[in-house]
């Protein structure tokens, strides 16, 4: 005859479970944090920070419980359907938009309201109403389409990116047009690894065909002459890390939307790959769906 469960607790000990670290997460969370926190399903929660710092912490937080942190507004891919989401909205709260004196270059906060970053002639006025601000842009924009058709190259400069380890790296021009070498260990561990990967011979031949078979950008590194790091993460769905701010180089048009490429599947090892070392403890949402 088996003991009663409340007995086995008494004596071994209640075996934590998934409402146990939900309840601790959110304690925790609402003690570290200054935004508000509110339910918004199942094991699902927002955060509306009012700092950066509330990111910070609750990135920290999410590895600490095992939880998912996702960027509100990007879809939450099939394979995350049942874990604990922590959904964070991009930071409204400090989204402005600085011209760098007379460089010709603006830095836009990842809150910054898409209606802000148009009003300045950085973005084109007729993207989606589901993006309402930069974050959202910079998650979805140009995936399963090749960097050299759009015209991200000519606007995008830099970006100042949290890595999913907590480390916050200025990614841009790298190699043989460096503006900004990698200053932390993380980002000088992870990049290596990706320009390795970057020469498998598909993803060549893909960039070869003009053809973009990914969910991640790869085609950044690929011309060793102009390298520019931070089109790694263009269209990254929120599964490689935070966007921090972006820096645009202002030119005459703006950045317009992506025409609608077609992902494939049959490269979906190297999308895993990517994943793995970036967030190898998937801090952040899993890869995105394949679009059919």
């Amino acid at each position: 005859m088996s003991e009663p469960s409340s007995r086995r607790s008494f004596l071994f000990g209640r075996q934590a479970t998934a409402d146990d670290h939900w309840s601790k997460f959110l304690a925790a969370l609402r003690r570290e944090c200054r935004g508000p926190v509110t339910l918004v399903a199942d094991h699902q929660a927002r955060l509306n920070p009012l700092l950066l710092d509330d990111v910070i912490q609750a990135r920290h937080l999410c590895q600490t419980h095992d939880v998912v942190m996702a960027l509100e507004g990007v879809p939450l891919p099939e394979s995350d359907q049942s874990k604990l989401v922590l959904w964070v909205q991009a930071g409204s709260a400090w989204g402005s938009v600085i011209p760098l004196g007379d460089t010709g270059m603006w830095r836009v906060d990842a809150g910054c309201p898409m209606a802000v970053a148009q009003a300045a002639g950085l973005l084109a006025a007729d993207w989606p109403d589901s993006m309402t601000n930069v974050a959202q842009w910079f998650a979805q924009a140009y995936r399963g389409e090749p960097l050299a058709l759009t015209p991200l190259a000519d606007h995008l400069v830099s970006v100042d990116w949290m890595l999913p380890d907590g480390t916050i790296e200025v990614f841009g021009a790298f190699g043989t047009s460096d503006s900004q070498p990698l200053s932390s260990l993380s980002a000088q561990k992870r990049v290596p690894a990706l320009f390795e990967l970057a020469m498998n011979p598909d993803v060549q031949q893909a960039f070869q065909a003009r053809q973009w078979p990914l969910r991640f950008h790869l085609d950044a590194l690929m011309d060793q002459a102009s390298v520019n790091l931070a089109h790694v993460f263009v269209g990254h769905g929120g599964a490689l890390g935070w966007l921090v701010a972006a820096t645009f180089h202002k030119r005459e048009s703006a950045l317009q939307p992506a025409s609608g490429g077609k992902e494939m599947a049959w490269l979906a090892d190297i999308d895993q790959a990517i994943k793995r070392i970036v967030d190898p403890d998937e801090v952040f949402l899993s890869l995105p769906d394949q679009t059919e």
